[in-house]
């Protein structure tokens, strides 16, 4: 290996260079047969032959000359080959990356030093190094130079050494020497200390770093490791990946990952929940519970928060549009239609109790209507001949008593609309003046509005009589009465409300309808109505206070008069 002779020429003295550097780029990265194979293709096999010289020596024949003998492998005077090695790394006229190349094989750190380019270039240097002289101390090879034995490296001075480094501030840097260490208290902390400034891709590989450290040491990282979760999902939450948000958040604990969901997903736009519904399937996440978490919590801040006003919308105010949309989170999965026909049940509840009939509304359309059909059908399929629970009979129950009065708040409405909406008679002045052709448009006016108005008739008749039924089918609701639970419930809120609107409502309705007859003069059923809510079976006047049935008391009293009934039997006393 010693240089003599003239100069190589500039041309080959470049690709020696290159050759050189590329075998020291291949020896860094651990490929030395690479380099030995490019050794070969670029017709310089000596070079392949001298970097042979670093192998350990091994003869498998030596302790059994019975058998067929094997081929030896490495190098036995691998000593007198280091001594050589030195004694080149310390020639003058050899290129850097040549020395780095031998002293690389041959232990010699200060050869190594002066090629490195960076930080891992000098760790590796050192730790290849320290590979080396531990090898060296094992064998007790004495040929070897006495500079070799001079400056011998340990784990603690080369982590020394690399930490003075100015590089070892930069954070994979830290966590490189850290890991390397075992420094597992010194890697929590460095993390704790750059996440909140971490960007997206920092906080990734923190992430994937803590969770292959909990693997190893399951009850050590926790906090560090769902700090760092919460910190990269919500990065992710920005950049609108959502796989990957629900994804990671599944490897938090259940509690912490339906908390940090439910608030990520809040801010989901509509056409995007579905597909959230099948990544928490996909990644085991219960998506239930979280669509529960963020209805509940939009629930309870539109209902804490003051009212700013109606919008322009069916005369919903802002916060009870809120209210009403939240509902859709329950809807995603039909597993969940039961919660979600009770919670629909229980605003349209408060709404009514509030007197709020268009939010009422709103809700009852957001229900598929489905529901009752989709209800039995997930209960069957994991109870098969078992009823629902008294609570989810209860709640279809409710559902079908709350639809009843909201169909009759629309009937009346539909009615009251048609009443007021009558055709106007056409007015002309005839005058001696007026033309002919003047007179024969009048008469036609007076045609159409003729047709016009039967037409109005006919379909108020239609329209009263539709009012009529759907009012009674409140008042007379099948089955023990509007609102009245099938079987006795264990919810004491949910009875007294109920309770409440029948206090409410029935009477109101009853009014409505008591008007709706007489202003259709059909006086004799507002005396056939008076039997109902005197009746023992239904007992509707144990819902009237004293006020609300001597007014209707005395529309029926005036009704019987128009009917020619006799009215004592329906007068009051004072």
């Amino acid at each position: 290996m010693k240089i003599s002779g003239a100069p190589l020429h500039e041309i080959d003295a470049e690709d020696q260079s290159r050759l050189v550097k590329h075998m020291f780029h291949l020896v860094r990265a651990g490929q030395v047969d690479k380099a030995q194979q490019l050794c070969i293709e670029s017709g310089q096999c000596w070079r392949a032959a001298v970097i042979e010289g670093w192998r350990l020596y091994h003869d498998p024949n030596a302790h059994d000359l019975s058998r067929d003998r094997d081929s030896v492998e490495g190098n036995i005077t691998r000593a007198l080959w280091k001594n050589c090695c030195w004694d080149f790394c310390n020639s003058s006229g050899v290129s850097t990356e040549e020395k780095a190349l031998y002293g690389a094989l041959s232990g010699n750190l200060q050869a190594i030093l002066p090629a490195c380019t960076n930080f891992h270039d000098v760790l590796w240097a050192h730790f290849k190094t320290l590979l080396d002289q531990e090898v060296e101390e094992e064998l007790c090879d004495s040929m070897l130079p006495h500079s070799y034995w001079k400056d011998l490296l340990s784990l603690e001075s080369v982590i020394d050494t690399m930490g003075k480094m100015k590089q070892s501030r930069d954070l994979y840097n830290k966590l490189q020497l850290q890991l390397i260490c075992g420094n597992l208290s010194g890697i929590l902390q460095t993390v704790s200390e750059h996440i909140e400034k971490a960007g997206l891709s920092q906080c990734r590989f923190l992430c994937h770093l803590l969770l292959i450290l909990e693997t190893i040491y399951p009850d050590q990282a926790p906090a560090a490791l769902h700090d760092t979760l919460t910190k990269y999902i919500l990065a992710l939450q920005n950049e609108e990946c959502m796989e990957e948000v629900v994804f990671y958040a599944s490897l938090l604990p259940s509690e912490l990952q339906i908390s940090l969901l439910s608030e990520v997903l809040a801010h989901v736009e509509d056409l995007s929940r579905p597909q959230c519904v099948q990544y928490a399937a996909v990644y085991s996440v219960p998506i239930e519970e979280v669509s529960m978490r963020i209805y509940k919590k939009i629930v309870s801040e539109s209902c804490s928060s003051p009212d700013p006003g109606m919008t322009s919308v069916a005369n919903i105010s802002d916060g009870d549009a809120r209210v009403v949309g939240a509902i859709s989170w329950l809807l995603l999965s039909e597993t969940q239609r039961r919660s979600a026909l009770r919670e629909a049940n229980r605003l349209i509840r408060m709404f009514l109790g509030a007197r709020k009939h268009a939010p009422a509304c709103a809700v009852f359309e957001m229900i598929p209507s489905d529901t009752i059909e989709v209800i039995h059908r997930e209960w069957s399929k994991e109870n098969q001949g078992i009823p629902l629970p008294p609570d989810d009979i209860n709640a279809v129950r409710e559902y079908l008593c709350l639809q009843a009065y909201l169909d009759t708040h629309q009937a009346y409405s539909d009615w009251s609309a048609h009443r007021a909406n009558r055709p106007s008679n056409p007015t002309c002045n005839l005058e001696a003046t007026t033309t002919f052709s003047e007179k024969v448009a009048f008469e036609e006016k007076k045609k159409s509005f003729e047709i016009s108005i039967q037409r109005w008739e006919q379909n108020l008749t239609v329209q009263t009589q539709l009012t009529r039924d759907k009012m009674l089918n409140v008042l007379l609701f099948i089955d023990g009465g509007w609102l009245v639970d099938e079987i006795k419930g264990t919810d004491c809120l949910r009875e007294e409300q109920l309770k409440s609107l029948r206090r409410q409502y029935i009477p109101s309705t009853t009014s409505l309808l008591v008007d709706v007859l007489r202003q259709s003069e059909q006086d004799q059923a507002v005396v056939e109505l008076c039997d109902y809510i005197a009746s023992e079976q239904y007992q509707l006047y144990n819902l009237f206070n004293q006020n609300e049935l001597r007014e209707l008391l005395e529309k029926v009293y005036d009704s019987s008069i128009k009917c020619g009934c006799n009215p004592l039997q329906f007068g009051t006393e004072d």
